[in-house]
């Protein structure tokens, strides 16, 4: 009986692993849909899909509180590199609710874990175009499950300047994973 009662607690830990598992990815799969741009283009919603908005994190806790933490989103036909300020760093513990009702910085070009990123935005039919900046206020963060297949969201409204001279403004979600 005894030996029943451990072979019946094993099962249950193995089985309770395996279906966290399958709930990220079931969450994470279900968050997916929403992770996009919407821009107001000639008076149509554009959406454009977003993959992930990676945040690069310093180990340094001195030098990170002095300055600001990279971001760089990307997605089908875009890429964007900006800044969270120092201030609202998301830090180790992934603590997004920091950047609820913060403005972030799109910048049009910086580095990303030493990579050289140009920000650039393709629309349906159009071809790429530099984008010159922009911002990001985050109004929610939503999701359970942290890292690369987790489905940590954050989401808000984006305006983004273009090298022609056109302001395109819009919604975002992005899934949002910290790097460092």
């Amino acid at each position: 009986m005894r030996l029943m009662m451990i072979a019946l607690s094993l099962l249950c830990a193995l089985g309770c692993g395996i279906s966290e598992e399958a709930a990220a990815a079931k969450d994470r799969e279900s968050s997916k849909a929403a992770w996009a741009l919407v821009l107001r283009v000639d008076g149509a919603d554009v959406r454009i899909p977003l993959k992930v908005m990676n945040v690069l994190l310093f180990k340094d806790e001195e030098y990170a509180k002095q300055n600001p933490s990279v971001f760089q989103i990307e997605g089908s036909g875009v890429h964007l590199i900006g800044e969270i300020a120092a201030a609202d760093n998301v830090d180790y513990g992934e603590h997004w609710e920091r950047l609820v009702n913060k403005m972030l910085t799109i910048k049009a070009s910086g580095e990303f874990h030493r990579d050289p990123v140009d920000s650039t935005i393709t629309l349906p039919g159009a071809p790429e175009i530099a984008v010159t900046g922009g911002t990001m206020f985050i109004e929610k963060y939503t999701g359970k499950w942290t890292g690369s297949e987790g489905n940590k969201t954050i989401s808000g409204k984006i305006t983004i300047q273009r090298s022609d001279g056109r302001r395109l403004e819009g919604t975002f979600a992005v899934h949002a994973v910290t790097w460092g």
